[in-house]
């Protein structure tokens, strides 16, 4: 039971520090403003280490590859002391592939679910101040999207299509690559 508990904490603590890593990465690409409560929930709580990090791989304004560093680290951290508590061994390069598939995964729950809240915003609170930051994160994957569907007047129907592709991939297509590649590579 004590291991349970032990990978139930680990998946949640690192999970979240992940996905708060995952949206800062996001924001700053498509440059979305900081100064709402979003964006400084999210510096507060990854600025303690994301600073110190600027020293050693430095940033654009856009492209913050230290951030995508450390979301990698803490997913194969977080692998790791999983394996720990259940006994599994994992070499180094499962570990860093298993890292790799992670972050995208991790990206993609984290478009997946600004989606999902975008949509909603949309229909009851269309002003909020959350709402621009979230059309920021949605538009380059749902722009090319609407490019292909036909028009169908007021409904936009892009984040059913971009919804349902990102659960294939997150349900389907990622699991199955980070299964043959764990097989392959134990």
């Amino acid at each position: 039971m004590s291991a349970q508990i032990g990978v139930f904490l680990v998946n949640n603590v690192l999970g979240l520090f992940v996905t708060a890593l995952m949206l800062r990465f996001m924001m700053q690409w498509v440059q979305a403003p900081f100064a709402n409560p979003l964006g400084h929930l999210i510096r507060t709580l990854t600025n303690w280490l994301v600073r110190p990090l600027h020293r050693l791989v430095p940033s654009t304004s856009r492209n913050d590859l230290g951030i995508l560093l450390l979301v990698w680290l803490a997913l194969v951290l977080k692998t790791w002391l999983v394996g720990l508590l259940t006994i599994p061994v994992f070499g180094p390069l499962a570990l860093a592939m298993v890292g790799v598939v992670g972050v995208l995964k991790a990206w993609l729950q984290m478009l997946w679910l600004a989606v999902v809240v975008n949509a909603v915003l949309s229909w009851i609170a269309p002003h909020n101040e959350i709402a621009p930051v979230l059309h920021l994160l949605c538009e380059p994957v749902l722009q090319p999207v609407r490019r292909i569907l036909p028009a169908t007047g007021n409904i936009d129907l892009s984040p059913l299509v971009v919804l349902l592709i990102g659960q294939m991939l997150l349900g389907i297509v990622l699991p199955t690559l980070e299964h043959n590649l764990l097989r392959t590579l134990l």
